[in-house]
């Protein structure tokens, strides 16, 4: 039984655990006690893992099997959100691929708005068009194509600040003309400030060198990041244990209630998260077993 309601199955969550660890299919499979074939089956997402099962690839690749069993081994969906009446995720496409950007309203003017992320931008300025809003800034998460690409259909006579880091700038090099929109979120998020705007950028990378989550209505803005029970393939496996640590920092000290917006996948809550996200609740991997 797999849990069809996330972005990512258990598979995917082992095949993420496994290139960040840098441990062969073979590795694991011994030191987890089951065959290299099931574990490849298990990845591929062909067949579901025992409760028991999973336990022992947590103990082997470093994460709380038992808590992660609770959500991708169940049939129950994500929980719950109360999002503020301000924000409006928009469900996009890109390529085909589900992608959720979001506009967000100020409070005391709801005709002034900022968006976060672009979905590649195709069909997004309609979206925009029909709310009625005046866009006063983009904040991408990340430079990746489904997330930050079609940013420049948006700088009309008056180029709106975007905000980018710097590490991201080189994957979106395919939009050139109009970089001079682009700042460095914090930053952005300090200009923002000044205009009555309670948003903060925080540096979360890992998935990217430049990924940021944006706190704003009781809300954090992760990307790829984070998702519900699971979150987006490291960079590299050099950069797997910098984005344990971002995940730990962006999540560090924020109410339990407080909403995760991720780029994919279902909405969920910080406490959630804790309680049974993997890359969360992590532990020291262990190639010799149970």
């Amino acid at each position: 039984m797999l849990n069809m309601h996330l972005e990512d199955q258990a598979g995917d969550v082992l095949k993420k655990f496994r290139y960040g660890r840098k441990f062969s299919l073979r590795a694991v499979a011994e030191a987890a006690e089951i065959s290299t074939d099931l574990l490849r089956s298990f990845e591929a997402g062909e067949s579901a893992s025992q409760i028991q099962e999973l336990i022992r690839l947590g103990v082997v690749l470093g994460f709380d099997g038992e808590s992660m069993a609770s959500l991708h081994l169940s049939e129950d969906p994500p929980p719950g959100v109360q999002l503020s009446s301000r924000i409006r995720p928009l469900n996009m496409s890109y390529g085909g691929y589900a992608v959720r950007c979001a506009l967000v309203r100020h409070t005391e003017d709801p005709r002034r708005a900022l968006l976060v992320d672009t979905g590649g931008g195709e069909g997004l300025e309609k979206e925009i068009v029909s709310e009625g809003v005046t866009l006063e800034a983009i904040l991408l998460t990340h430079g990746h194509e489904d997330h930050g690409g079609g940013w420049s259909r948006f700088q009309g006579e008056g180029p709106i600040p975007t905000l980018l880091s710097r590490e991201d700038h080189s994957l979106l090099e395919g939009e050139r003309g109009m970089e001079a929109s682009w700042q460095d979120p914090i930053e952005g998020c300090l200009a923002l400030e000044k205009k009555g705007w309670k948003v903060s950028a925080m540096r979360a990378p890992g998935h990217t060198r430049g990924s940021v989550a944006y706190l704003m209505e009781g809300a954090l803005f992760v990307g790829d990041t984070l998702f519900c029970g699971s979150a987006g393939r490291a960079r590299t496996p050099e950069d797997f244990p910098e984005q344990l640590e971002s995940i730990r920092q962006i999540l560090s000290g924020l109410p339990d209630k407080s909403v995760i917006i991720p780029g994919h996948g279902p909405l969920t809550t910080a406490r959630h998260e804790r309680a049974i996200n993997p890359f969360v609740r992590t532990r020291t991997p262990s190639l010799s077993g149970p």
